[in-house]
């Protein structure tokens, strides 16, 4: 069975997004259950009539519980009040900033640095912050095409909303450009960026966000990073141990015996815990069915893959589809 999120059924429905949480948990909407702390809906759902939830009146029967419909409206006006006492505080808004557990820095239209938080600090080395802002610019970074990057930068200081996934960081050019102290970096880093802009009530752009979370990262010795960043990067071809061993520059025999030294398992054993991942990841995509799963991971649902997911996660996938989508 498809799903709705509460935005989405609410949006539908034409309805707050709070009366829709009300109607599933008074339980008027039939077959919408709750995972974790959300609410789903089937995506046949038919709109609850709602008798006083959507223009609370006098004259309406209220079908929720007056406790409940009542705490609602204070905790939506309590929340009112605290963003208008937000919005008046700049410095708090500051400390959010400061604080935000991402890497985040903020910049002028034309790529001039204004602001970064304390994880981009302690992310690029920098402990003297002061001597970038409003003298670094971002865009005039000569390696950004190198990187892979250059596109996703125009776009964003144009002021698009863009997001660029799983993109390798240079980690010691970024030390040594903006960094204090230009130590040696160790390992590798990939992330997921998104930016987006910021605009007046008039529609200038007035900065634009950027936030930086990290999808992975490899420490140790630099044979077994290449050797894992090769497998996740080509997860969905069949494993093929010689290609490996070229990258590495290693024979195949003695790179099986020092990943496994490093790591407790063979290349081979890795790339199937990636695999199995990747095809649990999608297995909880209740639009796919089970084989266009398998599919979408470049393996065959009548293969031996199908096997092997049972040996590790211990239910066939079929069965952990219906456990991941209810």
């Amino acid at each position: 069975m498809n799903y709705l999120t509460v935005k989405e059924a609410g949006e539908k429905w034409e309805l707050d997004c709070g009366i829709v949480m009300l109607y599933c948990a008074e339980g008027q909407i039939p077959g919408a259950v709750k995972k974790g702390g959300l609410w789903l809906i089937p995506q046949n759902a038919l709109k609850p009539d709602g008798r006083g939830h959507d223009l609370p009146s006098s004259e309406k029967e209220i079908a929720v519980s007056k406790d409940i419909y009542d705490l609602f409206h204070q905790r939506k006006n309590n929340c009112e009040w605290l963003f208008d006492s937000l919005y008046e505080n700049k410095d708090l808004f500051v400390e959010i900033v400061k604080r935000f557990p991402y890497p985040m820095h903020i910049c002028a239209p034309d790529g001039t640095l204004l602001l970064a938080n304390e994880e981009f600090l302690k992310f690029a080395g920098i402990s003297n912050p002061q001597r970038l802002y409003k003298k670094h610019n971002i865009l005039l970074n000569p390696a950004l095409e190198r990187w892979g990057i250059k596109d996703f930068m125009l776009q964003a200081y144009q002021g698009e909303v863009v997001h660029i996934h799983d993109v390798k960081v240079p980690l010691q050019e970024i030390n040594q450009r903006l960094g204090d102290d230009n130590k040696s970096v160790d390992g590798s880093m990939f992330q997921n960026m998104t930016a987006f802009p910021i605009r007046d009530k008039n529609d200038r752009l007035l900065y634009i966000v950027t936030v930086f979370t990290t999808s992975r990262h490899y420490h140790g010795r630099e044979e077994i990073i290449k050797g894992k960043e090769y497998i996740d990067d080509y997860w969905q071809e069949e494993f093929d141990a010689n290609k490996l061993a070229e990258v590495v520059h290693m024979s195949k025999y003695h790179y099986s015996r020092l990943f496994r030294q490093h790591t407790g398992l063979t290349p081979h054993q890795y790339y199937l815990d990636v695999k199995v991942a990747k095809l649990k990841e999608k297995l909880c995509d209740s639009n796919l069915s089970v084989a266009q799963a398998f599919a979408d991971c470049g393996v065959d649902y009548n293969g031996n893959y199908a096997k092997l997911f049972k040996q590790r996660v211990g239910m066939t996938p079929a069965e952990y589809q219906k456990m991941m989508t209810l």
